[in-house]
Order: C-alpha cells, then structure tokens, then sequence
C-alpha cells in the first residue's frame, strides 16, 4: 500500500493537530524506510518478478524485522518513546497524546498492508505464519481502495486545516497531486530495474515526501490587526 499509509497519516493529523503532518508521513512509512536500509544491508530480501500480480512486481521473501506483526509493534513502541522523549517544554497530556498517535501510525502499516499484499506478512519470523488478503490481485479493486483511503483522509485534514483560514492551499493541493501521481507512476510504470534501485528510491522518497508533508503543512502568519 502506498496512498493509503498517507491518507492515514492526514486522519491522524486531525487527531492530534500539534503533530507535524512531516513527523506523521515519516511515521507511517517508517517500517518502508528501514526496509530500504535492511535490504541494503542484506538484513532482509525481496526480489523484482514481473507479473507477480497486476500491481507490483516485488516478491517479498524475507522482512520479518520490519514487515512481521510482531515488527511493526516494536517499531511503534521505538517510535512512541522516541516522541515522549523528545525534548520539549510541553509537559502536559498532549505530550502524551502525541506519542500514543505516533505510534498507533506507525503501527497502522502493518494492518494497512494485510488488506494488498498476498499472504507474505509474518506475525513474527519467517517460519511464523503469514497474512494478506492479496488485494493486489486485482488492479481496479486495489485502485479504488487506496484511492478511498487517501481520499477520505485528506478530506478529513483538509476540512479543518481550511477552516483555520491560515493553511496554505497551493502547497497541500500541490503535495496531494504529486503523491497520486507517483502512485500511478509506480503502478503503471515499468519494472524497477534491480532490489537496490527499489531501496534507493524507497529510503529517498520517503525522506522527502516527509519534508515535502512538513512544508505543506505550515501555516500562513497571523495578520496583525
């Protein structure tokens, strides 16, 4: 899944406003960013086989560090903490908050991924059971899902973020778009042409859509009356 880890991170954003939607875009790829790592480090493995399914052609044969259950709520747990610990003079519950949103995006990719990806999500090692519901079977079902999700989460963000009257349009209509277009680009586009390219792109990507997530989300100044 790509549009619909967003389309949870603008829902989450409105959950907790404080947040940068930069923080929160990082949040729920952050299991993708170190699977870029790890499969650069041979930590874990996949494989570029065209025609696998309509929608992607990587066979994921080993990522229980970063793709198990078991994973993925460490990683939220890591994430939570991180947050929490971060220095910051705000010392009241939303301090809180923000660490228990953190984390519940971060947690979110696994169970966002067990609706597309065939049944190769572990619970916790390789030889533990595997999930998915194999949504990427189908081309225009798993089109219509992600755009759904991502559709109905930046409705939601936007909703209030308009109603502020300081957002800056242009650049979250501009962030939008371009993550779309990316999608389809990566859906409709040729087969990457080796797994190192995939960890290259996978690790940058993530990294500047997250500060793309974080420009956009600035708000105007107030005007001095």
């Amino acid at each position: 899944m790509f549009l619909g880890h967003y389309g949870a991170a603008y829902a989450l954003k409105r959950a907790e406003p404080r947040i940068s939607l930069g923080t929160l875009f990082l949040s729920v790829v952050l299991v993708d960013t170190m699977w870029g790592v790890f499969l650069l480090t041979g930590w874990e493995q996949a494989r570029v086989f065209p025609g696998l399914t309509p929608v992607t052609p990587l066979e994921f044969t080993s990522y229980p560090l970063t793709h198990s259950l078991v994973g993925g709520l460490a990683w939220a747990l890591l994430a939570a903490a991180i947050m929490y610990s971060w220095p910051t003079r705000d010392t009241s519950r939303h301090h809180w908050l923000k660490a228990l949103v953190v984390g519940i995006a971060v947690a979110s990719h696994w169970f966002l991924d067990a609706v597309v990806h065939l049944p190769d999500l572990p619970l916790a090692g390789d030889t533990s059971p595997k999930l998915g519901l194999g949504l990427w079977r189908s081309l225009p079902g798993t089109l219509a899902v992600e755009l759904a999700i991502f559709a109905a989460g930046f409705l939601f963000y936007t909703r209030f973020r308009w109603a502020s009257g300081r957002a800056r349009k242009g650049r979250i209509l501009f962030l939008a778009g371009l993550l779309v277009v990316l999608y389809l680009a990566s859906v409709f586009g040729p087969a990457p042409a080796s797994m190192t390219t995939v960890a290259v792109v996978d690790i940058l990507g993530t990294l500047v859509v997250a500060a793309l997530a974080a420009w956009s989300d600035q708000t105007l100044p107030k005007v001095r009356t």
